[in-house]
């Protein structure tokens, strides 16, 4: 009798340290249990690869997890978004948007919504203006200088960007809108290809995102010609923004998203915007931000979304108005 009342008694305490229900779905639920991998759409050494490094890092910092950044370029931007767009809405693959994903949709038939086809989290950065730049042992000393020598030999200069519908693409088109210079457009596959093109001489004159800019300037590899933001950035002071520079209607700055699968859970959602929110606190990452004139932001999911819409509509205008074309 006192062996079955014993064993009776183990069992019961047994039972007792098992965890309930409630624990054990915590347990099930609890996010992250292994690696996250963050989608850069772009090669390596462009502006959302710098983004996606800093905040990538930081991430796993925070979540006590590797956060692994995963460049896949490719398609200006499509071929690594759409990774995401069919990837298991569970957490562990998120997409680093930017630029190319609010003007890809005026540009070319996409295999996916640029907001419904996926679960919008968060914007995590903004600010950083484009650098519109030429070889310092060019004669071109000025943004005055480069229309005029545009004007004086139409056709005969060009310019370099990371490829069709990049920032770098658009910012060239819009200059020859506002300004009437004939200058021809030069596609590469990567910010980083461009970059060399215009050290080496192949390009006159090339814009790309501050982060990308920024060495090269400092380096003395470049000659900063304007930058486009409306005021003057504060790493670069004493280039003067593109309205200053006599070319109004050319105000422009980056941004960088997080996005996931469509249809990922409020709750995982909820989670990964409370990331963003800390990392936008973290001092360490402000002040790796602002080394490159870069706000760290953290909008809500429907702020961000509205934001994208809107410079859908926007962009969707100016390719418009261009004339440009995906080929």
């Amino acid at each position: 009798m006192k062996t079955a009342l014993k064993s009776a008694g183990a069992m019961l305490f047994a039972a007792l340290m098992l965890p309930g229900p409630d624990a054990r779905a915590a347990a099930k639920d609890a996010y992250p249990s292994k690696p996250v991998r963050m989608v850069i759409p772009f090669a390596a050494g462009g502006f959302s690869d710098v983004v996606g490094r800093i905040v990538t890092q930081k991430m796993a910092e925070n979540l006590g997890q590797p956060v692994v950044a995963d460049n896949r370029p490719g398609a200006s931007g499509i071929i690594g978004s759409e990774i995401v767009a069919r990837a298991v809405p569970d957490g562990y693959t998120l997409l680093l948007n930017s630029f190319n994903h609010v003007v890809n949709p005026s540009l070319m038939k996409l295999p996916y919504d640029p907001i419904k086809g996926f679960t919008v989290i968060s914007m995590i950065a903004g600010g950083p203006p484009l650098v519109m730049m030429v070889n310092p042992s060019s004669p071109i000393k000025s943004v005055k200088d480069l229309i005029a020598s545009a004007k004086q030999q139409p056709g005969k200069l060009n310019y370099g960007s990371s490829g069709i519908g990049t920032s770098g693409h658009l910012i060239g088109e819009l200059f020859k809108l506002r300004t009437g210079a004939n200058i021809v457009h030069v596609a590469y596959k990567s910010s980083g290809a461009s970059m060399t093109a215009i050290i080496a001489g192949e390009v006159n004159m090339a814009s790309t995102y501050m982060p990308v800019a920024l060495p090269q300037v400092q380096a003395g590899r470049l000659r900063a010609l304007a930058v486009t933001s409306a005021r003057r950035s504060p790493v670069l002071p004493d280039v003067p923004t593109m309205a200053e520079a006599g070319v109004k209607g050319i105000e422009v700055i980056g941004f960088a998203g997080l996005l996931g699968p469509p249809k990922m859970p409020a709750q995982l959602v909820k989670r990964l915007h409370a990331e963003t929110i800390r990392l936008a606190k973290d001092p360490d990452f402000v002040k790796r931000y602002a080394a490159y004139d870069m706000e760290t932001v953290a909008t809500p999911p429907e702020v961000f979304t509205r934001y994208m819409e809107e410079q859908i509509a926007l962009w969707a205008e100016v390719v418009k108005s261009a004339g440009i074309k995906s080929q």
